[in-house]
């Protein structure tokens, strides 16, 4: 769900997801190592199980970890 604040912008929002990565959702402001910045809507998976290859992103290595019983 989407709420916009009193100025307009959509509020950012955080899921944190069972057996799965943590959702980022909102309006994010990207620096470069030679500092050029960007400003852009964007969605950001981290990592919530620690297995990542691609930290502190998810990569979805949660999906082959999964233990069935």
């Amino acid at each position: 769900m989407e709420i916009e604040n009193k100025s307009g912008v959509k509020t950012p929002e955080v899921k944190i997801l069972k057996d799965g990565p943590i959702i980022l959702k909102g309006f994010f402001r990207f620096r470069t190592s030679s500092g050029e910045e960007t400003e852009k809507e964007h969605e950001i998976l981290l990592c919530g199980c620690g297995k990542s290859g691609n930290k502190p992103y998810c990569d979805e290595t949660h999906k082959k970890n999964v233990i069935k019983s």
